[in-house]
């Protein structure tokens, strides 16, 4: 195998890979993979921000170029030819026998961990695995070392006791008999808490909320019940909570109908063009988060759901802008918009030309305290439904940097946590390497931890390898979450059931 190098330290953009030599760490950030070769030898492969060893170097892949390095392993030969920008990798059966001892003496370790702890586990199996694994290694069988391995590693897992264990749902079923089939096998798998998505893409889920302006989605109309209703019937009857999950500014994409659109355009956020696509990953139609009547809007909908239906919870997705590219690709100006930020600040914001100008982060962090107060509202709505007897809990999905979440999407969510009026935060750190989770997790706990933290990791729908389900799960646990949330239903598979059973979700 060959790998490309595109250059020797510096920055690692989109889909390269870079090599680091001679300085002390890589500083990349989690968004990508590394491998650390000493003495010509892959000696670890995963996380990012990687010490760089005098006796080696560090490859670092983006995109298609973490691609390539994920496929490489502990024990790989790797000769770099640094005047043709080429690494020549070899890995042969030597190679991954490396990595299998390596991975069987962790696995040592977290047996005698389990047996120390008195932790009720398969410990038949698990030293059945550890024994064919290690006969394996002496025979020089790849495969089967390998196998062996990995099944003890679920094996050796540890499991753990009330915290919760979420997961975020798309809905597709069309009648009583699959819901209750959905709510039972995600209960099997160890799950507690199923986040049910109600609105998405400008359609309801919910059949009690549909309005002129959030029809039902497409599909729902021969349904044999009132799917989300059934979803709440089987959770309080299997006992998992079921929680409502809502888009809140997010109301459609590009190409597909939108009554929102047609009947109330003055309500969408725009870009300065008159563009209503502003997304910076998709072409997405955002709500204007600046307006009143759009908060309004969206509490009366909720409000009038959450009396409708009796969830356990209410989740709030998509409270932000949408992300900021420049200045050009960034919604917030809107007539009505302009004029309110002008009436308060002075500042005409079609003059302003420049990111980096400070009437433009002034601009930036009026439009984050038009969010707050909409997340305000939604608060004390709920803190008024629990007054009269309900016990709502009020979470968000945000993402993992508070400043990065109000420069790139004017969502000062780290105000609400100080604020105390979250029951969980869900940040979504949707990442490759678990290492790069629990740094993230870890970072975020110390810091900000006035709410509980419920992790949202996705490496069944980022199509990473099995295990690394469980990977995640315990860096999770090491950096001190309340729990973690699994993005989404869609990718899982029988088999990661199986293993979360087996493991990390064996109580």
């Amino acid at each position: 195998m060959i790998l490309r190098v595109s250059h020797i330290n510096g920055p690692r953009l989109a889909d390269e890979i870079v090599v680091y030599e001679n300085i002390p760490s890589t500083g990349t950030n989690p968004y990508g993979m590394e491998a650390v070769v000493e003495d010509g030898v892959v000696v670890r492969v995963g996380s990012n921000d990687n010490a760089v060893p005098a006796n080696g170097y560090v490859i670092s892949g983006h995109g298609k170029g973490a691609e390539a390095v994920r496929s490489l392993c502990a024990g790989a030969k790797a000769a770099f030819d640094r005047e043709a920008g080429e690494i020549d990798i070899i890995i042969d059966d030597s190679s991954r026998i490396y990595g299998a001892k390596q991975k069987l003496a962790v696995i040592k370790e977290r047996f005698e961990k389990l047996v120390m702890s008195n932790q009720s586990f398969y410990i038949d199996r698990a030293v059945s695995e550890i024994d064919r694994a290690a006969a394996a290694i002496e025979k020089g069988d790849v495969k089967a070392a390998e196998e062996a391995a990995e099944e003890a590693y679920y094996l050796t897992a540890e499991t753990k006791e009330n915290e919760i264990r979420a997961i975020w749902h798309r809905p597709k079923e069309t009648s009583a008999k699959q819901v209750e089939a959905t709510v039972r096998r995600l209960k099997d798998a160890g799950f507690n808490m199923i986040l049910i998505e109600t609105n998405y893409e400008g359609y309801a889920n919910a059949a009690k909320t549909v309005k002129p302006w959030l029809p039902l989605r497409k599909g729902l109309e021969n349904a044999d019940c009132d799917i989300i209703e059934e979803f709440i019937k089987q959770g309080k009857k299997q006992g998992v909570q079921i929680h409502a999950w809502v888009e809140d500014f997010f109301f459609g994409v590009q190409g597909e109908e939108n009554a929102m659109l047609k009947l109330r355009p003055d309500l969408i956020a725009r870009t300065r063009s008159g563009d209503i696509y502003v997304d910076g990953w998709d072409c997405f139609i955002f709500l204007n988060p600046a307006l009143d009547e759009v908060h309004d809007l969206l509490a009366d909908l909720y409000r009038e759901m959450l009396e409708k239906y009796d969830f356990d919870g209410i989740q709030l997705d998509y409270i932000r802008y949408p992300v900021i590219k420049d200045i050009d690709h960034s919604a917030g100006f809107e007539a009505q918009t302009k004029k309110m930020f002008f009436a308060e600040s002075g500042i005409d914001i079609d003059k302003i030309n420049s990111v980096n100008d400070p009437e433009w982060t002034e601009f930036v962090n009026w439009r984050a305290s038009r969010v707050t107060s909409y997340v305000k509202r939604i608060v004390e709505m709920v803190a008024d439904l629990n007054a009269k007897g309900r016990n709502i809990k009020l979470s968000t999905a945000v993402f993992g940097d508070p400043n990065e979440a109000i420069k790139l999407k004017c969502q000062n969510w780290l105000y609400w946590v100080k604020q105390r009026w979250l029951d969980y935060i869900f940040p979504m750190a949707y990442l490759s390497d678990a290492k790069d989770v629990e740094k993230q997790i870890r970072f975020m706990v110390e810091q900000y931890g006035e709410a509980p933290n419920v992790s949202g990791i996705s490496p069944m729908y980022g199509h990473l390898p099995v295990i690394e389900s469980t990977k995640q799960v315990e860096a999770c646990r090491r950096a001190g979450a309340a729990g973690v949330a699994f993005f989404e239903t869609v990718a899982l598979t029988d088999i990661q059931i199986e293993k979360l059973k087996e493991g990390v979700f064996r109580k």
